[in-house]
């Protein structure tokens, strides 16, 4: 996996990404296709998902078997907003991905709600797909976008 950087990533973001996490340095940049959804990231020292979000003033964690309950690490349950990023993460896990841990951050000019909870789902998908350099287009990334929502958002 390499470093994926933008030559003119937002400065918003990379404050962001400071604030939240003021020991990391960025190591991913990565914008939804069609999205002003942008998501920095750097691996986590253990196989959690910390995930912030600075424009709803929110924070959660997640692995792989809290996200199978839709719960966060600390048995609370998962946010609204975080379900798109877990149940891509999972999908792509049951897939044979062998995911990482991460911290990032995500940002956009969507407004909460659906549609910003959609674009965090297209720019996770995207993520992975650029740090395992698995070849995507923004259809592609819809199908498994929707995917996710048929089998975990919308799924009781």
């Amino acid at each position: 996996m390499t470093a994926l950087l933008p030559d003119n990533p937002p400065v918003m973001l990379l404050a962001a990404f400071s604030d939240a996490f003021p020991d990391l340095a960025v190591q991913w940049i990565i914008r939804a296709p069609g999205r002003e959804m942008w998501i920095a990231a750097a691996r986590a020292e253990d196989e959690s998902f910390t995930l912030a979000a600075p424009e709803l003033e929110v924070r959660t964690t997640f692995n792989l078997q809290s996200a199978k309950q839709k719960l966060t690490v600390l048995r609370r349950p998962l946010p609204r907003w975080a379900h798109y990023p877990a149940g891509v993460t999972l999908l792509l896990s049951r897939d044979g991905l062998d995911v990482i841990g991460l911290q990032m951050v995500i940002m956009g000019e969507e407004p909460p709600g659906p549609r910003f909870d959609y674009g965090v789902g297209l720019a996770f998908a995207a993520l992975w797909h650029e740090l395992y350099e698995m070849p995507y287009t923004i259809d592609s990334l819809i199908d498994l976008v929707d995917r996710a929502r048929r089998e975990y958002v919308d799924a009781k």
